[in-house]
């Protein structure tokens, strides 16, 4: 199998180092990662600016743009022809709506866009612990049971860093987090700040999983649509007919 991995933290972050090792048990990888660190850029491309590739070594390689650059530049520069596109393991969680915004959800949408099976790998805010050791564990879950889907990225999600176990895996929609959004003036500048209220998530949903120890696997559509989505309009429809 041949491994494109990527990341939206920068190629010299650690969750995208944790992976460039620890995949090569499962074939060949080659990394191609923005240069610098790109969080919350989603999709976004440089269409009319001049990007840089650079090498740092075999089969490992920097872009000067974004996370979505960084795929399609391996793709279409580099000619890259990769099984599949793993992109991580982010630095915080990308569940609920920060899927959205996610550089890392972003890349591996561009997969998807190319027709090439992806997944998404984050983990809790500055622990890669539950990462490092339940990896091997969601891979083989995922290889054996044969998920891996040109129709929608494999968003996963390790389980809280307050929580000691993982108790398994599961299948999950995306949940809701209520935010709270807010600016603080530092000088000339605004700074952008944000905090979750208080709220009781839903069964199977991301955040209902790893708040109580589970693994979540959230099939993402292209644009973010999920399954759960579909089945409530289509069921409000026929009700109404």
């Amino acid at each position: 199998m041949k491994i494109l991995l990527t990341n939206d933290d920068g190629y010299n972050a650690e969750g995208i180092k944790i992976l460039f090792d620890k995949l090569k048990k499962y074939g060949d990888v080659i990394m191609v990662a923005p240069h610098h660190h790109m969080s919350g850029t989603s999709m976004s491309r440089a269409f009319h600016d001049k990007l840089q590739v650079i090498q740092h070594e075999e089969n490992l390689y920097s872009v000067t743009g974004t996370p979505a650059d960084a795929v399609v530049m391996a793709l279409y520069a580099l000619n890259i022809r990769p099984d599949v596109v793993i992109s991580g393991i982010n630095n915080g969680f990308n569940v609920s709506t920060d899927t959205t915004y996610s550089g890392t959800i972003g890349a591996a949408m561009e997969a998807i866009k190319a027709g090439i099976p992806a997944i998404a790998f984050s983990s809790d805010w500055d622990d890669f612990s539950h990462a490092k050791k339940d990896l091997d564990y969601v891979m083989n879950f995922i290889l054996n049971k044969d998920l891996l889907s040109s129709k929608y990225v494999l968003n996963v999600n390790f389980i809280r860093k307050t929580i000691k176990k993982t108790k398994g895996i599961r299948i999950t929609d995306l949940g809701f987090r209520p935010t709270e959004y807010y600016y603080v003036k530092e000088g000339d500048y605004y700074v952008a700040k944000r905090r979750h209220l208080e709220y009781e998530p839903e069964e199977e949903t991301d955040i209902h999983a790893i708040r109580n120890g589970y693994i979540s696997i959230t099939p993402l559509k292209y644009g973010n649509q999920t399954e759960y989505g579909l089945r409530e309009l289509r069921n409000k429809v026929s009700r109404s007919e």
